[in-house]
């Protein structure tokens, strides 16, 4: 398989043929429905669930129809994608076991249809519920109708479907370490909601979009943004769904690439932090804003999706028989599970910035449109100084230029787009939060080693320096769509983007020299 000029020899960790594993023994034979399977998070999944655990039965899969064209040919354009080609080495008949149903989360009841429902409603044993609005926007409150009826009432809708399912063992939800950001300790329980989760749906179901915006900023003051705002809803709904859902919840930070498998540094999703992250590379983006200390709570997607599988497999068959002290007596039925890499691997967002940094030769292009640069301030004052210089005042003199020559100017238009998204990255950057993982600690010491190898998800593991150089990498190559060229090919023009940069900096600093001369001494 080859990816650009990434070859699958480069980065795939091959397992050496050994006696089947606990999980992949559970998952014989079961039927499994996951919602958001087309999404970055479950295309991982499925195809470690094919790969890994080829001897389960189906998938079921809940796809809506998305730009012209129908759940069916989305995934079939799903796999046709790169990233599933081990996978087809080793599960040839993996078509067999992925069977489409078509709805949509954004509708009342996943807008599935009552006849398929009901036809497959005693073959479930697992479901995955993946399907989340997340912040495409630039602005974090712009979303709010959307989020409400595809994190919330879509949850509250399945678990109701989930009442069908006779042989239903395990439910699992994905939500987000930074759905209780009010909270400086945060263990693995449910915490208080404000407002009621009926009351919210109500207000999505009735209320005009204008007045909803309206409220937004008020509904969601305690939350980075409506993403988290709705997770935190959705979890009150897992919680209030009681014993009778065999349940647990993953609560995951910021999930970037994959780390070892099946190919390492794949990935296809776009966020603010990868923006960000590519517009730096590219020499566009060159500072930032926010405190250097504060830990980054990056996952990687295929540890996350290991943690996923392993905790369905102790919900199916295998509860945990060790209490965890922290939770409440009376929320022990619902496990959750916190998932951040400050217990493991702790990096910093200034770590993160440097690492990024350090490997953003392997991102850079023949589009490159300046050589990187990359500076971190605290100072909201320093912050708003250098943009303007190095951002909003180079923008202005390339969108003259362009317009001068008859086109459509751009270039400040995007800038704008930067500066909402690092914006939005900010306020995860204020959260000095402690994350308790008790219950991950507990799943990890239950696998045996055989499952720990196929199912590893102990970050502790990790060498973030190797990871950012394979992920940068798959930046370049799966979202930008560029091959990796031999080192040297764009020297001559890298070198003389640094030298017009140094220039331009020098001629900063002499400009300011001036004015400071002038200013206090003519």
């Amino acid at each position: 398989m080859e990816g650009g000029d990434i070859f699958i020899q480069d980065f795939i960790n091959d397992l050496q043929e050994s006696p089947e594993s606990q999980i992949q023994k559970c998952f014989r034979g079961s039927c499994i429905l996951i919602t958001g399977g087309t999404g970055f998070i479950g295309k991982v999944l499925i195809e470690k669930l094919l790969r890994s655990c080829r001897d389960l039965n189906t998938i079921y899969l809940v796809v809506r129809p998305l730009n012209g064209r129908n759940p069916n040919e989305r995934v079939k354009e799903m796999f046709i994608n790169p990233f599933f080609d081990r996978m087809k080495i080793e599960n040839p008949t993996y078509r067999s076991q992925v069977q489409v149903v078509r709805g949509d989360c954004f509708q009342p009841n996943i807008g599935a249809d009552e006849a398929v429902l009901n036809r497959i409603a005693s073959k479930i044993n697992a479901v995955i519920h993946l399907a989340a609005a997340t912040t495409t926007d630039n602005h974090p409150y712009c979303m709010l109708h959307k989020a409400i009826y595809t994190n919330v009432r879509a949850t509250r809708d399945l678990i109701v479907l989930t009442k069908r399912f006779q042989n239903l063992k395990a439910f699992v939800y994905v939500s987000s370490v930074f759905a209780n950001t009010s909270i400086l300790d945060v263990y693995e329980q449910f915490y208080n909601s404000p407002i009621p989760t009926s009351t919210i749906i109500q207000m999505a179901e009735t209320l005009p979009d204008y007045i909803l915006n309206r409220m937004t900023s008020g509904l969601v003051s305690e939350w980075p943004d409506v993403v988290t705002f709705t997770k935190a809803l959705s979890e009150q709904i897992i919680q209030s769904a009681g014993p009778e859902l065999p349940a647990c919840v993953i609560r995951p930070g910021f999930v970037l690439g994959t780390a070892n498998e099946p190919i390492a540094g794949w990935t296809n999703d776009f966020n603010n932090l990868i923006g960000c992250a590519l517009g730096s590379g590219l020499g566009l983006v060159r500072v930032f804003h926010g405190p250097s200390c504060v830990n980054a709570e990056i996952v990687p997607v295929d540890m996350l999706v290991n943690l996923l599988l392993v905790a369905c497999w102790d919900l199916i068959g295998n509860r945990m028989d060790v209490v965890n002290e922290e939770v409440p007596k009376d929320t022990e039925n619902i496990l959750i599970y916190n998932y951040a890499s400050s217990n493991y691997k702790p990096c910093s967002w200034n770590q993160l910035g440097k690492k990024f940094f350090k490997n953003e030769k392997n991102v850079s292009s023949q589009n490159f449109f300046w050589t990187p640069f990359y500076y971190v301030t605290n100072s909201i004052f320093v912050y708003w100084m250098m943009t303007f210089y190095l951002h909003t005042l180079p923008a202005k003199v390339v969108d003259l230029f362009i317009w001068l020559i008859g086109k459509e100017p751009r270039l400040n238009e995007f800038y704008k787009r930067v500066h909402a998204a690092a914006e939005h990255l900010s306020s995860y950057q204020q959260m000095h939060v402690r994350y308790h993982n008790h219950n991950v600690i507990n799943l990890m010491n239950k696998l045996s080693p055989r499952d720990k190898m196929l199912f590893d998800f102990d970050m502790s593991t990790l060498s973030w320096d190797a990871y950012f150089d394979k992920y940068l990498k798959g930046l370049r190559v799966y979202l930008m769509g560029n091959p990796l060229h031999m080192p040297g090919t764009n020297n001559n023009t890298l070198n003389r983007l640094i030298t017009i940069h140094y220039n331009f900096i020098i001629s900063i600093l002499c400009v300011m020299i001036v004015m400071y001369i002038i200013f206090f001494y003519c």
